[in-house]
């Protein structure tokens, strides 16, 4: 099966989104590529799901890269980096703690910020700025398309219109 990611040039950088199940070949993939140094990872509440979004840098040259990939509120979970790039444990741990975004591999996940005892995290939207669940919250619908479809082949030109030139045919 082929890999689900969308990629597209933001200013100097490639930034792919990914389906989670895709996300650690890519980020493997990355690795082997040469991207040594992980620059951050965090987490986003997009109102649909969770994003968990790395960037990397190659060293060598200093490319730069971005990865992001999405996830349900129901099911929050997404493959840890952290064997790959060793710097990334606390970061993981941050998004876990703020989001509850769960990485799957993760060698000890556990809060890093807040107490064990807490049981919300407080960044989601569905949270308000005490801590308090807000009680008319839904998420949004999730996208359509996804966010790592590729957009649509561009429609073909209808015979007759304008050419390179500038005029009909």
């Amino acid at each position: 099966m082929e890999a689900r990611v969308k990629q597209e040039r933001l200013f100097d950088e490639d930034v792919y989104t990914v389906h989670p199940d895709d996300y650690r070949a890519l980020c493997e993939r990355l690795k082997a590529e040469g991207y040594d140094f992980p620059r951050a990872i965090s987490g986003l509440d997009m109102g649909y799901g969770l994003r968990v979004t790395l960037h990397l840098t190659r060293m060598s040259d200093l490319a730069k890269v971005t990865v992001r990939t999405d996830v349900p509120y129901e099911n929050p979970v997404v493959a840890s980096v952290t064997d790959l790039w060793p710097g990334v444990e606390w970061y993981e741990r941050e998004a876990y703690d703020m989001l509850g975004l769960r990485f799957r591999g993760h060698p000890d996940l556990r809060r890093i910020l807040l107490e064990d005892e807490w049981e919300l995290h407080p960044l989601q939207k569905r949270y308000d700025t005490g801590g308090y669940p807000l009680p008319d919250w839904q998420p949004a619908a999730w996208p359509d398309p996804e966010p790592w479809a590729p957009p649509p082949p561009p429609e073909p030109e209808e015979a007759g219109e304008a050419g390179e030139g500038g005029e009909a045919s």
